[in-house]
């Protein structure tokens, strides 16, 4: 059990399966004796995890029946600021900041081994021609002035062509954003408010764990398997409480890779239709397939109009070009639009270049091209990964998007494993970033798709070798 008490070990536990949605909300934990029992601890031990838990509001008691998972409340949201208290920089940070801790990586450290960005990787950009595009939308006198707060006609067109989706025929029913973290705050703002529940896969996409913490929700989390959410959980929650949304990556999941099997989204869409909640879809890696394509998306099943839809060309392309967009019914783009008025509207150059790339046919050529690249990017990480399961190491080839996801072996503790990696020039990202709250878990996620070859190859000598020697130590 090593140094730490061993209440700590089973709290951890404990923690980590509630963090995770596996103990659902209304979950019954076993009586004190028969944990300690299944755990080989005495009756002690599993009271003061217990206490511990309680404490930090993850459980509580009900007389005469046991102990139950609660939901976690929400975070403390913005509240007028007092510039002089000392309390002020703990209002501007109600939960953790890992959007600015993983986007300055290369600011602070220029010549890392880059694992924890998730996008193409500058080697790609060549290749696209897309610098072409952007130098002649920037000879356009229009490009340096507003279009519609909706989006470059145009490029609505565009992507009503591009997604092939019947359900959504018509520009109106787009509205083009600063990427999908926009997109996403503006659904979010639109559809509930502070203190409202949402619902979502767990562990899922940080950036939007840190929004909805921001915004003061409450989120009820909901385990993954391997044919991603466990939608069988989902109607049990629904029972016991009213969210306003449901948001989810289905295909090709951020961080775990995982997809949504086409029976579970049959599924979800009939408990969606059934409760009267709408499914916010973040699609940003549908087209990222390194082999075969994945069904179809919950936009393209919806029979009732129930999903909005999400996606980003910071995955197509490059994130730097602050381009995303919505599609749904008119009235939800109607409402999302006057929301956009209070930002006005996204670059016009960024807008004007990619409704040109794709009126040329140049995206899914470059699609075509990278996926290749991915393929055989995650072939070359994996091999590296390959030796590593003889000391307890294990993982998911993945079918698309960008990521490894990683079980580090029993005992090893994760941030440590990031903090030694980091000092040695190595980044990735911790498993605790994409859960609730910092805990004590056994997974990290690395991207293949951002370094070339030969730099994945030297990063993953210097993982390996802070791997072996981290096992070592924790003799």
């Amino acid at each position: 059990m090593g140094r730490n008490p061993v209440y700590t070990h089973v709290y951890n536990q404990l923690r980590y399966k509630i963090l995770s949605g596996e103990l659902p909300i209304g979950s019954l934990l076993p009586p004190e004796r028969k944990l300690a029992v299944q755990l080989g601890v005495s009756r002690n031990t599993i009271v003061r995890a217990f206490s511990e838990l309680e404490a930090e509001g993850l459980i509580a008691g009900k007389m005469g029946s046991g102990r139950y998972v609660e939901a976690l409340p929400p975070t403390p949201s913005l509240t007028r600021v007092d510039w002089k208290s000392q309390s002020t920089r703990s209002l501007l940070h109600p939960s953790p900041s890992h959007m600015e801790e993983i986007l300055s990586i290369t600011d602070k450290y220029p010549h890392t081994i880059n694992f924890a960005h998730g996008d193409g990787g500058k080697y790609t950009l060549v290749q696209s021609r897309l610098t072409e595009y952007v130098e002649a939308a920037a000879k356009r006198s229009s490009s340096y002035f507003f279009t519609s707060v909706q989006g470059l006609p145009e490029l609505r067109e565009r992507l009503v062509e591009w997604m092939g989706i019947p359900q959504i025929s018509s520009p109106d029913q787009i509205c083009v954003t600063s990427g999908s973290q926009e997109g996403l705050y503006l659904i979010a703002t639109l559809l509930a408010r502070q203190g409202d529940c949402i619902v979502t896969e767990m562990p899922t996409y940080f950036g939007s764990l840190q929004l909805f913490q921001s915004l003061g929700m409450q989120i009820i989390a909901v385990p993954l398997d391997q044919d991603g959410m466990r939608v069988d959980l989902l109607e049990g929650i629904l029972a016991r409480s009213r969210p306003r949304f449901i948001y989810t990556v289905p295909t090709f999941h951020n961080p775990t890779g995982r997809t949504l099997t086409l029976a579970r989204r049959r599924q979800l869409l009939a408990i969606s239709e059934k409760y009267g909640i709408p499914i916010v879809e973040d699609d940003a890696y549908r087209h990222l397939h390194l082999e075969h394509e994945p069904p179809p998306s919950l936009k393209q099943l919806d029979q009732w109009g129930n999903v909005i839809y999400l996606n980003t060309f910071s995955k197509l392309l490059f994130p730097g070009l602050r381009i995303g967009w919505i599609a749904g019914s008119s009235p939800i783009i109607q409402y999302i639009t006057r929301l956009r008025e209070l930002t006005i509207s996204t670059s016009t150059l960024s807008q004007f270049a990619l409704a040109k790339y794709m009126r040329d046919g140049a995206l899914r050529p470059h699609l075509d091209t990278v996926t290749r690249l991915y393929a055989e990017q995650a072939r070359l990480m994996e091999s590296q990964l390959r030796p590593l399961r003889s000391m307890g190491l294990d993982y998911e080839v993945p079918a698309g998007g960008f990521y490894f996801w990683i079980s580090l072996p029993e005992g090893m503790k994760a941030r440590k494993l990031m903090e030694r990696c980091m000092e040695a020039g190595v980044s990735f990202t911790c498993g605790d970033m994409f859960l609730l709250r910092e805990a004590e878990q056994p997974y990290i996620r690395l991207c293949f798709t951002h370094e070339g070859a030969e730099r994945t190859l030297h990063g993953m000598s210097i993982l390996t070798r802070v791997l072996y020697q981290q096992k070592e130590d924790s003799r």
